[in-house]
């Protein structure tokens, strides 16, 4: 049982996080409304556990090569753009310190085209839900593994906190540094459904886990620069971002190590670069 004070204190916490809440986004129906956020990943979580196996039960995978080379191009440039969109804004027009940047909730022209871009980039996030429906529909459960799909949850659920509490200010280097990352990825995979002829120069594959473990360790890095630096960011946001990308980040440890370090001590030298895979996407 919690007691008096402990109750008091988590209490208090919500009292100050939801006094906060970012007011350029107060009649944004989609970010306030809890409802539709929640009844989004429900239907995820129900496709890609529940609907996906049942639906595929008696049929055949279905032949999706040329649809999922468009996606992967679609990828490619959406988060091309937006990197370098919400970039330009950020760092360029409004001035934004990569170190180290406060929030302000400001109502320029700027400003809101800065938060638009972001809102935008929450969306490209949630049409990554299709890398799980592909793998459905072509009988690929395997694929669809707990990281896979705690993944793509956490990353729209962070994304719609962001959207209500302030999504500019420090975490716009993460979602340029993510954004940049889902380039390489979506490039890769792109090139891998090519055929034979262009994955025998695709040897990079266990790299793309690499980087993203990476990418990881940075965001927390930097996400935990106001926790001792004063530059007006409210540290209480950090308490909400950093415990997720924590989570992610032990969950592509795990795999790394399940894939690659336990996997060459079981295999031939020659054939461990073959083997494995990053989380998985669709190729």
């Amino acid at each position: 049982m919690l007691n008096s004070s402990t109750m008091q204190n988590q209490q208090t916490y919500l009292q100050r996080l939801f006094s906060m809440k970012d007011p350029r986004t107060k009649d944004w129906t989609t970010l306030t409304d809890a409802r539709y956020i929640a009844a989004l990943l429900l239907a995820y979580l129900y496709m890609a556990k529940i609907w996906g196996p049942r639906f595929m039960k008696d049929r055949k995978p279905y032949e999706l090569s040329r649809l999922i080379q468009v996606y992967n191009v679609f990828q490619v440039l959406a988060n091309v753009y937006f990197c370098s969109r919400i970039a330009y804004i950020a760092y360029a027009k409004l001035g934004y310190s990569p170190y180290c940047q406060g929030l302000n909730y400001a109502n320029d022209k700027d400003s809101i085209a800065l938060l638009e871009h972001l809102y935008y980039y929450l969306l490209v996030r949630i049409v990554d839900f299709a890398d799980t429906l592909f793998f459905v529909l072509k009988k690929k459960f395997t694929h669809i593994t707990q990281l896979h799909v705690i993944h793509h949850t956490i990353v729209v659920f962070s994304g719609w906190q962001f959207m209500q509490f302030g999504a500019d200010g420090q975490s716009v280097l993460g979602v340029c540094l993510n954004s940049t990352i889902h380039v390489i990825m979506y490039s890769y995979y792109f090139l891998a459904s090519l055929g034979p002829q262009v994955q025998k120069y695709l040897s990079w594959k266990k790299y793309l886990t690499t980087i993203q473990i990476v990418q990881f360790f940075i965001m927390i890095g930097h996400g935990l620069i106001p926790a001792f630096v004063d530059c007006g960011y409210p540290r209480i946001l950090l308490s909400l971002a950093l415990p997720q990308v924590f989570l992610i980040l032990v969950l592509f440890i795990n795999f790394y190590v399940k894939s690659y370090v336990v996997k060459s001590k079981r295999m031939p030298a020659h054939a461990v670069g073959g083997e494995g895979a990053p989380p998985k996407k669709v190729q």
